[in-house]
């Protein structure tokens, strides 16, 4: 005996909401296969229709009904946490104080304070993701003129005046 699914008006709404509205695509496929279910489609139907095997038509249903959509919306992933994330205070604190100037820098000094050693590229993304830290582009350090503005005037005015040495190739004479 197939089993029989009921799609409440309300859950209708909220699977033709996130068939093309929701950010990820895989939940959108999810919910196409929904809604075409809730229409009164065959699997065969479904799957051609909604692009997917007739497996992965059986198995959304079989999620949905053990599951709702909550279950669809999510796939349950948690993967592996960091070993920087326990550290993350101590870490923060030091570079609020005391910012790193390059991500060379970064590393060494998370290396220095919690004994975990990750490259640049991860440092980075761990600044970023989990501080909220991103790197700042520096300005270059201004540097004090040669002359002031009274010095640069008056050796202006020599040369217009015909000042001693401001020929050029003096001492040459035609």
């Amino acid at each position: 005996m197939r089993p029989t699914y009921s799609f409440p008006e309300a859950v209708v709404d909220a699977i033709a909401r996130d068939r093309y509205g929701h950010p990820d695509p895989r939940v959108q496929e999810r919910m196409e296969v929904l809604w075409l279910k809730s229409k009164g489609e065959p699997h065969g139907r479904i799957a051609e229709l909604a692009n997917v095997s007739r497996s992965t038509v059986q198995r959304t249903l079989r999620i949905y009904a053990a599951k709702g959509l909550d279950g669809i919306r999510s796939f349950g992933w948690k993967g592996q946490p960091s070993a920087l994330t326990p550290h993350a205070a101590t870490v923060e604190e030091a570079f609020r104080q005391h910012p790193p100037h390059t991500a060379h820098e970064a590393a060494r000094r998370i290396e220095a304070l919690t004994g975990v050693r990750r490259k640049e590229s991860r440092v980075r993304r761990f600044l970023k993701n989990d501080l909220g830290m991103k790197c700042l582009k520096v300005a270059p350090i201004p540097v004090p003129p040669k002359k002031t503005v009274e010095e640069h005037a008056r050796a202006q005015a020599d040369f217009l005046k015909g000042g001693a040495g401001t020929e050029v190739g003096a001492g040459a004479v035609r």
